[in-house]
């Protein structure tokens, strides 16, 4: 009795880790630009928990085709609680999302300036029969004519959802072809990050490093309230969603309630005004 005990919890630990370990595709942009100019056109991916990402890969397959090509490298080694970017042009991402990425988390792929909203993308497991983590578009159609085409656009995940091995359409939020015909730099406009909020606009990767935070939350996962503890002093807050959309803030105190009820389930980084940040899971 006591080994089937054991054995149950070992398998549901276990279960629950290899859920809890996940990489998905949170944001995909594809810029326009004159002729001559490079579009800044780039793919975001979210990390949860800690992940050995060597052997995931980015592949494409064009509106027309039915094969999958390249395998684009999204990052060499594990992370933990983070955002990657694979981007065609470091240059064209960095004048239209200035402060996002750093050396660490980029990875270029040049095969993406060829990649239209009308293409297919998926994430791969290369080191296992390229097993599909994830995926955007519907394998073997055509997508220039389907309602997921999002020409000189951009398509954002929905924070409670993925990643998913077969597409979902509902899980993103596409935005109308042509969002950014026109737009950004290299146009003499804006940059792009005032149309296209990602999350590292308003968090930093190093804010996302928990490990090294004094203040810890409790109960987490939460299903109405929280409590914040280790603070000395009260402090400002705010609270993102996992794709940095700003969902609300306040002041907390130590051990004060805060709310949560209002919130839909899925996973939040609570940031406050000394650059301390919680990661909360919200049942």
């Amino acid at each position: 009795m006591k080994q089937k005990l054991l054995f149950s919890l070992l398998f549901s630990i276990l279960s629950f880790l290899a859920f809890a370990q996940s990489v998905k595709i949170t944001t995909m942009v594809e810029g326009d630009c004159p002729t001559g100019d490079v579009a800044p056109r780039f793919i975001e991916l979210y990390v949860d928990g800690t992940v050995d990402v060597t052997n995931l890969k980015i592949q494409y397959q064009f509106a027309s085709a039915d094969n999958w090509v390249t395998n684009n490298s999204i990052g060499v080694g594990q992370y933990t609680d983070t955002y990657l970017y694979l981007v065609n042009d470091i240059d064209a991402f960095d004048v239209n999302f200035s402060g996002v990425r750093t050396a660490q988390n980029t990875t270029t792929g040049t095969l993406l300036s060829s990649v239209e909203g009308g293409d297919k993308i998926r994430l791969v497991d290369s080191s296992n029969n390229d097993q599909v983590l994830d995926i955007f578009g519907i394998d073997g159609e055509n997508g220039e004519t389907k309602s997921w085409n999002f020409s000189n656009s951009y398509v954002q995940r929905n924070s409670d959802s993925g990643p998913s091995s077969t597409f979902i359409e509902s899980e993103w939020n596409i935005t109308p072809k042509n969002t950014l015909l026109f737009a950004g730099v290299c146009w003499g406009e804006d940059p792009l990050d005032t149309i296209v909020t990602l999350q590292s606009n308003t968090l930093s990767v190093n804010d996302l490093t928990l490990s090294t935070n004094r203040i810890k939350c409790y109960p987490n996962p939460a299903k109405n309230y929280i409590k914040v503890s280790g603070l000395t002093t009260a402090e400002n807050f705010s609270m993102y969603d996992i794709l940095g959309n700003q969902v609300f803030k306040g002041t907390l105190k130590n051990n004060e309630s805060l709310d949560l009820s209002n919130l839909t389930s899925g996973i939040y980084l609570l940031k406050t005004e000394n650059g301390q940040t919680l990661k909360i899971i919200k049942d």
